[in-house]
């Protein structure tokens, strides 16, 4: 029984760095080796023709890995407290492995207070104001 939780424990938490790491190597390969005319790949904005919240996380994000924090700042203010979400996440996810315990899943589901929900979705709000009004 503690082999199969974990084994179970081991399999969730290797699937989701892998998931994270795998999505930061795609997004440079796709940079780097594939010919792309920059058109958006955003679904939200196709429809719409409005810039989502997350709009330009990618090329932020690819600035910020070549040292032009600046540049990233211009693409998407969150994309620097994201990263460090991020990479905070994949250090707190290899200490739970080795450490064979499950805290980092267990924080995930717990309910946030109302007033960091209404902060969260301001700054989320604040953010999408921006990239619209950068746009146009």
């Amino acid at each position: 029984m503690l082999f199969k939780i974990q084994h179970k424990l081991f399999t969730k938490y290797l699937l989701t760095i892998s998931l994270i790491v795998g999505g930061y190597f795609v997004l440079i390969v796709y940079d780097n080796y594939l010919i792309h005319s920059h058109k958006t790949l955003c679904m939200f904005k196709l429809i719409t023709g409005i810039p989502c919240p997350g709009c330009g996380m990618g090329r932020a994000t690819l600035e910020l890995f070549n040292g032009n924090i600046s540049q990233s700042f211009q693409y998407n203010i969150l994309c620097i407290p994201f990263t460090i979400g991020i990479v905070s996440s994949l250090f707190w996810m290899i200490f739970d492995l080795i450490n064979n315990k499950e805290t980092f899943f267990c924080f995930l589901k717990m309910n946030l207070k109302s007033k960091y929900k209404i902060l969260l979705i301001s700054i989320i709000m604040i953010d999408w104001s921006i990239n619209i009004i950068r746009r146009m």
